[in-house]
């Protein structure tokens, strides 16, 4: 895909790997619109931050009503937010379980229902959700966030399934090790941490392929 001009939506833009996506499209000319709950620290003539709590869903839809009728056709969705809460299983609690899994899992499922008509109407466009190596394997208390990532890279594989006969592309990306925020609050402490610029590197990357060309899983990590 052509990025020139195409109008591409981030969520969890704020920080980590979805700033550095946002600023990697900007660099490619596409139009972004960043949707986080902190705002997102861009100064760009061609990004727009639309304040969002992606554990909301009347807020998503209101998210998406604005971006539609400022830009018109959405041509690229990043479904990137995410959130970690970490314990023992009888130690978290319902409320906190219910948010992981609203931001990890339900907000990709509830953005990639805004975009797709107009995808399919176009027939063309490119989803990628960012999972995680902890989609692929548990780790000791992460029962709610792998659980998250697990459900996301399901979502993921049958919505790629469902819509590449309409010429739309989903693509999941299951970063290692990455030096964010998520390490502040996680008991896991790995030895090497990718930058979030370099999994942004490989997220654009995989949408630039060419159209008829799906990225559809890819696992990347610290070396």
């Amino acid at each position: 895909m052509n990025l020139q001009n195409r109008t591409a939506v981030v969520t969890g833009s704020s920080s980590g790997i979805g700033l550095h996506t946002a600023t990697e499209l900007l660099e490619k000319g596409a139009v972004v619109y960043g949707l986080s709950r902190r705002e997102t620290p861009i100064g760009h003539d061609r990004f727009r931050w639309i304040g969002t709590d992606l554990s909301v869903p009347f807020e998503i839809a209101a998210a998406f009503l604005t971006i539609r009728e400022l830009a018109g056709t959405i041509s690229v969705l990043v479904n990137n937010a995410g959130l970690g809460i970490f314990g023992d299983v009888e130690t978290i609690t319902p409320e906190a379980w219910a948010e992981v899994i609203g931001v990890n899992l339900t907000a990709a499922f509830l953005c990639s229902r805004e975009v797709v008509p107009q995808m399919k109407q176009h027939r063309s466009g490119t989803i990628v959700n960012v999972s995680s190596i902890a989609g692929k394997r548990g780790f000791k208390g992460g029962t709610a966030y792998c659980a998250s990532k697990f459900g996301l890279n399901g979502f993921s594989e049958a919505l790629m399934e469902e819509l590449r006969e309409f010429g739309i592309r989903v693509c999941t990306v299951n970063p290692g090790s990455t030096d964010t925020e998520f390490f502040d609050r996680s008991a896991v402490q790995p030895n090497k941490r990718m930058g979030p610029q370099d999994v942004a590197r490989v997220i654009v990357s995989a949408i630039e392929l060419p159209d008829d060309v799906l990225a559809d899983q890819i696992v990347v990590r610290p070396l």
